[in-house]
């Protein structure tokens, strides 16, 4: 299983970063490699949502159960349908005196024989991208 974990400090408020994260429905406007993004179910406090992406000639639909915490704010997702054995992600947005520190935690391991050789050695690499689309996303919507 591999681990990755980052942290961030951003200039915006751990609410405004909380609530670009859930909005799910339009990860493929500005996330690399995500195809398509729908939320089929949604409450105060999860989400199930469906993820397309693709990678070159790989291409990949997964389902996400994604629960949102409020104490600190935090938004976790585990793998409802997909191609992982294993699928941990979470984020967890802590307030700041210029903002709020971002952190971000992946585990994963794909049960695919062909997805864990060819983008596991890479994904080091795709979670930077990911990271900073969201970062550039922010900027655009909140300056």
């Amino acid at each position: 299983m591999q681990s990755i974990k980052l942290t961030r400090q951003s200039p915006f408020s751990a609410q405004q970063m909380f609530d670009l994260i859930t909005d799910v429905d339009r990860y493929d406007e500005f996330i690399p490699y995500c195809t398509a993004a729908r939320v089929r179910e949604r409450s105060e406090t999860e989400m199930l949502a469906d993820l397309a992406v693709g990678y070159k000639m790989l291409r990949e639909t997964y389902s996400s159960r994604i629960e949102m915490g409020v104490a600190p704010l935090t938004v976790t997702v585990h793998q409802a349908k997909g191609p992982f054995v294993h699928l941990f992600n979470q984020w967890v947005f802590e307030a700041t005196e210029t903002g709020c520190d971002v952190h971000f935690e992946l585990q994963f391991e794909f049960a695919v024989p062909l997805l864990r050789r060819i983008i596991e050695p890479i994904m080091n690499r795709v979670v930077e991208r990911f990271v900073a689309a969201f970062e550039a996303r922010a900027l655009d919507i909140y300056g």
